[in-house]
């Protein structure tokens, strides 16, 4: 039966070996091509990711800038009308406070005195409380019954808790 089959020389064996050496080798090429094609392709899609990551950063934080921008704006716009309003120096002080006074006087409310005299709001309550029209309405002559014994109370070193053995107001019970 081998008989039929012609006897190959060494020549096409060799041959037939090359081409089936080439034919691996191209084989071996092409899977190392594909897996370095598809590395490529995840390292591209997680580099696209950082770069997204980073421009949305980045957009992040442009609005920040931007409403901090804003803010500076506004806080300059502020400090500038906070210019234009403050007393230019001691004589325009007292003028502003003799203005005040007189406004008090005549019924003007708190706003009314920072608006138009620059006061800070202490000193607004301040002088409509000693010169507005309701202190004369107020008898500050005497106290309520509630204001006396606490006054007592703290005359006498007695608080709400009990006996403490030292007199409110006094250094020790600040310090101690």
């Amino acid at each position: 039966m081998f008989e039929i089959l012609p006897n190959p020389s060494l020549e096409i064996i060799l041959i037939a070996g090359r081409a089936l050496f080439l034919i691996g080798a191209f084989w071996v090429f092409a899977l190392a091509f594909i897996r370095w094609r598809r590395a490529d392709e995840r390292s591209t899609e997680r580099l696209y990711a950082q770069l997204e990551r980073a421009f949305d950063e980045m957009r992040s934080l442009h609005e920040t800038v931007a409403v901090m921008s804003a803010r500076l704006e506004a806080l300059s716009e502020r400090a500038e009308t906070g210019a234009r309003l403050a007393p230019a120096g001691p004589i325009g002080a007292q003028r502003s406070y003799d203005l005040a006074q007189r406004l008090a006087k005549s019924g003007s409310d708190i706003e009314a005195l920072i608006e138009s005299c620059g006061l800070t709001r202490y000193e607004a309550e301040l002088l409509t409380r000693l010169h507005g029209k309701n202190r004369e309405q107020q008898d500050y002559s005497k106290p309520s019954p509630e204001k006396a014994k606490s006054w007592r109370a703290s005359d006498t070193g007695m608080s709400s808790a009990g006996t403490t053995g030292r007199k409110k107001g006094s250094l020790l019970s600040v310090v101690g």
